[in-house]
């Protein structure tokens, strides 16, 4: 599991740079979205916020996935039922 977090984190991470970045210079009327202009702010406050939400649960899956890591390997042997 930990490269899907690895890859998902990264992508989503580079998506919200290339929006931020993007944007940089946008006017309130015309924001840009992976090289297409959108209209209305309110749509893209809420595109954002959902990537935004999508970047945490990869990046909270990703350290629960390293902090577990560890615990699967100390636990002794035992009679599986």
């Amino acid at each position: 599991m930990k490269p899907f977090f690895i890859t998902g984190s990264i992508i989503s991470t580079v998506i919200i740079l290339i929006m931020a970045f993007g944007n940089l210079g946008a006017t309130c009327s015309g924001f840009m979205f992976l090289f297409t202009e959108l209209d209305s702010s309110f749509f893209m406050v809420l595109l954002l916020s959902f990537i935004g939400i999508v970047t945490g649960v990869f990046y909270s899956g990703l350290v629960a996935s390293i902090l577990n890591s560890g615990k699967d390997e100390e636990e002794a042997p035992g009679n599986e039922w």
